[in-house]
C-alpha cells in the first residue's frame, strides 16, 4: 500500500477499482494511471497483483505514488481451478464459458476485493464521495454495483471497449444473455458511463433507452508529451507497427500489399524497412512473406513501454492494423500514443473510430478488406514519407487541435469535470 501526502488538498475523495493498473502490462493500466495520478482527488484505488502476468516497470513508474492510498489484491486461481478450466475448455465447452465468459475468469479477485474495501472503510476513515470502476474486465463494475448498493453513492463507470455487444468475444447464445443481463443492471445503477468513442456510446446504447445516452460520456485514452523525447530518424525510411497479432487481426493486408507495391514500382520500397514490433506467430509472418524482397520486413519481439515510445519517435511513419469489420468502435490505446509522438500515420482499419480519428490528424486510411486501396495508399504514404525526409519537416505532424484533444492534461481536465458532474 502507498500513502499520498495529506498536505494536499482535493475536491473530493473516490473510491477507484481497476484490476488493471501499472506494472501489469495491459494497455488498460496505462489509461487508469494517468487519470488517476492526474485526477483533482484523492483516490484510494483497489488493483490487482497477478502472479504469471506480463509486467512492466515503464509503465508510468510513479503512479502508485500520487494516490492517497493503493491496495494490490491478489488474483486468486488454485491448482484444481486452473486443471477443472483446461477439462471444461477440452470437453465441455459450454461450461467453461459460463465459468470464464460471465462476465471474465476474475470472480474470486471481485470476492477479495470486496472484503478488502469493506475493511478499509471500516478501519481507515476515509470518506469516498464517489466510486469510480474501470473495465475490462467487466468484473470491475460489478464490484461497483455491489459498492453502490452498500454505499449509496455516486458511481461512474468507465468502458475502454463494448461488453455484451463486443465482436471479439467468443460467446455462445448463453453467456451472451448471461452478460447482456449484467450489462443492464450496471448501466441501470451507474450514475454516469463513459466510454473512449462516441461510436462505441452509439453501439452501447442503441439497445436501451434514451435515459442511458442522457449519462453517457465520452472520455478517451489520453498521452503524456512529458514522455516523448525527439529522436533522430533511423537510416532507412522506417515504418512500424508496435503491438500484438492475435485472431482476426493479422499483418496480411500489409505484406500483400507490400508485394503488390514491389510488383509493380520496384523503386518504391528502395530504402524502406516495415517493422512489425509485438507477439504474434512469426511462422505466419514468414510464410506470408514469402517472394517479399528480402530486407523490406522485420519481425521484432515485443519491448517494454518506455523503449516503444523511443521507436515511435524515431520512425518516419506509424501504423494501424485493425481486423477487418464492417465497422469498427475500437480506439487503439496504441494510436493515441502514436499522436503524442508527433508520427505520420497509416490506418489499415475498417470505416469507424480509428478511421474517422486518423484522417481527422490528416493521415490515410485503407479498410483492411479492400486490398488494392491498402497497396494504392500504402504507396501514397511512402511517396509523403520521403517528402518529409527531404524538407526536412518537424518533428510534430498531425492537426494541433485534434493532438491537443488527447494530451493528459486535457483527458484529466476532462475526467475532473465529469466527477464533479457526478458528485455535484
Amino acid at each position: 500500500m502507498a500513502d499520498r501526502c495529506d498536505s494536499i488538498k482535493f475536491s473530493m475523495n473516490i473510491l477507484a477499482v481497476s484490476m488493471a493498473y501499472p506494472p501489469l502490462a495491459y494497455p488498460r493500466s496505462i489509461q487508469v494511471a494517468r487519470l488517476l495520478k492526474h485526477a483533482a482527488a484523492a483516490a484510494v484505488l483497489f488493483c490487482a497483483d497477478e502472479p504469471g502476468a506480463r509486467t512492466d516497470q515503464t509503465i508510468e513508474p510513479d503512479a502508485e505514488s500520487r494516490l492517497h492510498a493503493c491496495f494490490r489484491i491478489t488474483v486468486r486461481r488454485s491448482l484444481i481451478s486452473r486443471n477443472t478450466d483446461l477439462l471444461l475448455h477440452r470437453f465441455y465447452r459450454r461450461a467453461w464459458n459460463r465459468r470464464n465468459l460471465v462476465p471474465d475468469a476474475y470472480g474470486l479477485w471481485k470476492k477479495d476485493v470486496l472484503t478488502s474495501t469493506g475493511s478499509y472503510l471500516k478501519s481507515s476513515g476515509f470518506r469516498p464521495d464517489a466510486i469510480v470502476t474501470f473495465a475490462q474486465p467487466f468484473t470491475d463494475h460489478l464490484i461497483g454495483l455491489q459498492l453502490k448498493k452498500t454505499l449509496g453513492i455516486p458511481w461512474f463507470a468507465h468502458f475502454s471497449d463494448p461488453w455484451a455487444d463486443n465482436p471479439f468475444t467468443a460467446f455462445d447464445d448463453e453467456t451472451r444473455k448471461l452478460n447482456a443481463d449484467l450489462e443492464r443492471s450496471v448501466v441501470e445503477t451507474a450514475d454516469i458511463l463513459a466510454f473512449t468513442s462516441m461510436e462505441t456510446v452509439d453501439l452501447f446504447c442503441e439497445k436501451y433507452p434514451e435515459s442511458v445516452r442522457k449519462k453517457s460520456r465520452v472520455l478517451p485514452q489520453c498521452y503524456d508529451a512529458d514522455q516523448f523525447i525527439e529522436r533522430a530518424l533511423e537510416d532507412r525510411i522506417t515504418l512500424r507497427y508496435l503491438g500484438n497479432f492475435y485472431g482476426r487481426r493479422t499483418p496480411k493486408s500489409l505484406i500483400a500489399a507490400l508485394k503488390m507495391i514491389d510488383q509493380r514500382n520496384a523503386n518504391v520500397l528502395d530504402g524502406v524497412t516495415v517493422e512489425l514490433v509485438g507477439s504474434g506467430d512469426a511462422d505466419e509472418v514468414r510464410r506470408l512473406s514469402d517472394g517479399l524482397r528480402a530486407g523490406v520486413l522485420t519481425v521484432r519481439e515485443s519491448v517494454g513501454y518506455a523503449e516503444s515510445l523511443k521507436m515511435m519517435s524515431s520512425s518516419d511513419g506509424l501504423l494501424v492494423i485493425d481486423a477487418p469489420a464492417e465497422k469498427s468502435v475500437f480506439l487503439p490505446s496504441k494510436l493515441i500514443d502514436y499522436i503524442g509522438a508527433g508520427r505520420p500515420v497509416f490506418g489499415i482499419t475498417p470505416a469507424g473510430t480509428a478511421a474517422k480519428l486518423i484522417d481527422e490528424l490528416g493521415g490515410l486510411v485503407a479498410d483492411p478488406g479492400d486490398q488494392n486501396a491498402v497497396a494504392d495508399r500504402l504507396e501514397k504514404f511512402l511517396s509523403q514519407l520521403r517528402k518529409r525526409r527531404s524538407e526536412k519537416c518537424p518533428q510534430a505532424w498531425g492537426s494541433p487541435a485534434v493532438r491537443e484533444r488527447f494530451t493528459a492534461s486535457r483527458v484529466s481536465s476532462d475526467f475532473d469535470r465529469l466527477l464533479d458532474e457526478l458528485v455535484g
